[in-house]
């Protein structure tokens, strides 16, 4: 892999909601590879659940930092199923290594990561909690202030993503224990 890599033009807008980040990364990775979408209609077109596995947990203008079944979000599944619907090509991954990360900036493909959020468009550590859904009884971690940004450059020791509307450079440790939390959760462009 190249010691330095960056997806050029990636643009992003900051969020309607206060918890629909997933959305917007989403409808900003599908610009990026030519499909146009609303996201007040991809966030509506999200099925609705207490499973952030099969749907959007909560309410999308809810309090931030909860878990699970109160106001939170939704994981990368349900997601990239409905990136699918839209005809993109997107699947949903746990337990990545960075480098599998670094292959996909360097072939030209932002990724779609699921992080700890902070104030100011920061990242921060979380810590990852089990969480059994009472409708499916499936169980998954969780984790307060779930987020999503779009990975799209890296050198070495740093990452830069872009959140919302800001592109933020983080050293590679700060990004790694924010995205470890949810056990390296991403969408990317793969069938």
């Amino acid at each position: 892999l190249p010691p330095p890599a960056y997806v050029s033009g990636m643009t992003g807008q900051d969020q309607i909601f206060t918890l629909d980040c997933e959305s917007r990364s989403a409808v900003d990775w599908a610009k990026h590879f030519g499909v146009n979408l609303d996201e007040q209609h991809f966030l509506n077109h999200l099925p609705r659940s207490d499973d952030p596995e099969t749907g959007f947990v909560g309410d999308p203008d809810g309090n931030a930092g909860d878990l699970p079944p109160n106001d939170y979000g939704v994981h990368a599944p349900p997601v990239a199923i409905l990136l699918r619907d839209y005809g993109l090509v997107a699947q949903a991954y746990r337990s990545l290594r960075c480098d599998d990360l670094r292959a996909e900036v360097a072939a030209g493909n932002p990724a779609i990561v699921w992080v700890i959020g902070g104030v100011n468009y920061s990242l921060v550590n979380g810590a990852p909690h089990f969480y059994t859904s009472a409708s499916s009884g499936n169980t998954t971690i969780v984790a307060k202030l779930e987020h999503t940004v779009i990975l799209v450059g890296y050198t070495p020791d740093q990452v830069t993503v872009l959140n919302g509307s800001q592109f933020v450079t983080l050293s590679l440790d700060q990004f790694l224990d924010s995205w470890s939390a949810l056990d390296f959760m991403v969408i990317l462009a793969r069938p």
